[in-house]
């Protein structure tokens, strides 16, 4: 009897799991021990180059990574059991403010400090569920350098709602409203990329507010989704040359063919343009022209890693093109055949395990070349590339090494609004054109839901030379300023005000109970002998 209870439990939870369509946000820690199984082989035929991932991909890798046990150490055993339990493989407990006819624990009590699964609201049936999250962070920052010290105190509230209905439609928005509290709001914006991407606290001076939203749909193979949401695509150790969190997130239409060793995406989104000078940033009179981008990439995915090829498009100032809407056709060609007016790009990025526990990763991002010009410093031979080496010791430490490098006048075009970027920030790569970077990362991981990372990096980066704020020599430093007229037909790599920074970075968290997280990180950052040092404390309920 026993025998058969166990047994419709399990199909019971498998029903519930396959009922999980929405996506998980980028910034769940979970994404980073799966790139840590990939890199030890356990997840064949697993893309982590392009993210976020439904929840259901999720659970199916985690479950992956549980056949090969034998394989793991009792610290991974132990993190693969905290996300097992988090995404309802394994038996998990809940607590709700609002009962509901399957939820009706209640969290305001002892639960409140315990290792329940914590929710406004929740509803879970066989293919339909509903949950409602709180969120919430008080977060501090500490500025130490030559001209002294600086601190700032702000706060964030919010709510998550996600779930799935009728085990195809999967849906999730989060809306967060935060505020400076106490210190300097200059340094949050210069050290907080989230908060320089906001208007609403950047522009009008006042507090700040985020929103992420989608819709999925998926049956078998066909996915279907459209939302604005952070996306990370590209393949790396720490660099996404394609898609990263470097640019504010923005709304697309996504249609995509998923298999087990293939799989096609296409993509048509809405970009906000850099505001033309004779124009205001905001406000009723602001002039920003339309701009969008289509992308285009087929994979395919062996056991033993991942090759792709992807093209895009940006354009702007017209509507939304028809022959950009085609979900299955050659950008490139289809550019030249509208007049040559946009800025196309293709490149392709790779996964390799060669062996387990050793990952070698990388990604090429072609924005123009003559061919007849490779090698003689051409300035429109506009490329960015990365390539790293990630290896998984066995005393639960991961080590990782990549290069990165972004040619002069990369991510630029003769139209500034066809720049490969979305309101003036690129919208991959961390790099400005003109530059280079060696970086190092170390993770150990202690068991907890976050390992502690050691990343340490050198970059370089040639800046363009200004006199009373009018350009004098232009280094193809600036995705916004395209090489002009009187410009030097060659672009000498690291040519201008060279600028040399070296970063430490220590980074871990701990979570006290059950989505009371308590993180923490410090940077030493050295830029041509102007050494700053920066601690970040953040005391959040739940990863946002």
């Amino acid at each position: 009897m026993k025998f058969v209870i166990r047994v419709l439990l399990f199909l019971l939870l498998s029903i519930n799991v396959f009922s999980q369509m929405e996506n998980v946000q980028v910034a769940h820690p979970v994404y980073n021990f799966l790139i840590h199984a990939e890199t030890k082989g356990l997840l064949p035929h697993f893309s982590s180059s392009f993210l976020p991932l439904q929840r259901i991909e999720i659970i199916e890798a985690l479950k992956t990574i549980r056949k090969s046990s034998e394989l793991l150490s009792t610290t991974e055993k132990k993190e693969l059991e905290l996300f097992e339990t988090e995404f309802e493989i394994s038996e998990r407990k809940n607590a709700v403010v609002i009962y509901s006819s399957t939820d009706s624990v209640q969290v305001l009590s002892s639960r409140f400090f315990s290792d329940n699964e914590k929710f406004i609201y929740r509803f879970n049936n066989n293919s339909t569920n509903v949950n409602i999250v709180p969120l919430g962070s008080i977060e501090g920052l500490y500025l130490k350098n030559k001209s002294g010290t600086n601190n700032v105190l702000f706060g964030n509230l919010g709510v998550r709602l996600h779930g799935t209905i009728a085990n195809s439609l999967g849906y999730y928005l989060q809306a967060t409203n935060g505020a400076i509290l106490s210190g300097d709001k200059l340094l949050a914006k210069n050290e907080i990329n989230k908060l320089r991407q906001n208007v609403k606290f950047s522009l009008l001076n006042s507090d700040f507010d985020f929103s992420e939203s989608h819709v999925n749909f998926r049956k078998d193979w066909f996915f279907a989704g459209i939302g604005r949401e952070t996306r990370l695509f590209g393949s790396g150790i720490q660099n996404r040359i394609l898609f990263s969190d470097n640019a504010p997130p923005f709304d697309a239409i996504i249609l995509a063919a998923k298999f087990s060793n293939f799989q096609y995406t296409f993509m048509h989104g809405s970009l906000i343009s850099t505001v033309p000078v004779n124009s205001p940033d905001i406000g009723i009179g602001a002039i920003i022209p339309a701009k969008y981008i289509t992308v285009h990439r087929f994979a395919l995915k062996p056991e033993w890693g991942e090759i792709a090829f992807w093209e895009t498009i940006i354009y702007s100032k017209r509507n939304v093109d028809l022959t950009y809407l085609n979900p299955l056709s050659f950008l490139k060609s289809m550019e030249h055949a509208l007049h040559d007016r946009d800025n196309s790009v293709m490149g392709g990025d790779i996964t390799l395990r060669p062996l387990n526990n050793f990952q070698i990763k990388g990604s090429f991002f072609l924005d123009d070349i003559k061919f007849d010009e490779i090698g003689k410093k051409y300035w429109s031979n506009k490329t960015a590339w990365n390539l790293g080496l990630s290896y998984v010791s066995p005393f639960n430490i991961d080590f990782g090494i990549e290069y990165a490098r972004v040619e002069p006048y990369t991510f630029s075009h003769f139209d500034t609004l066809n720049s490969f970027t979305n309101d003036g920030f690129i919208l991959g790569s961390r790099l400005l054109p003109n530059s280079d970077e060696i970086s190092f990362v170390a993770q150990w991981w202690w068991g907890n839901r976050y390992p502690l990372t050691l990343k340490i990096s050198c970059q370089r980066h040639g800046n363009n030379i200004y006199e009373n704020g009018i350009l004098t020599f232009n280094a193809g430093a600036d995705p916004l300023q395209t090489r002009r007229s009187e410009d030097s037909w060659t672009a000498n790599f690291l040519d201008g005000i060279r600028q040399n920074t070296f970063k430490v970075q220590l980074e871990t968290g701990w979570e006290i109970v059950r989505g009371f997280n308590l993180q923490c990180v410090y940077q030493f950052r050295n830029t041509d002998t102007k050494p700053d040092h920066i601690i970040h404390l953040v005391f959040r309920y739940e990863d946002f």
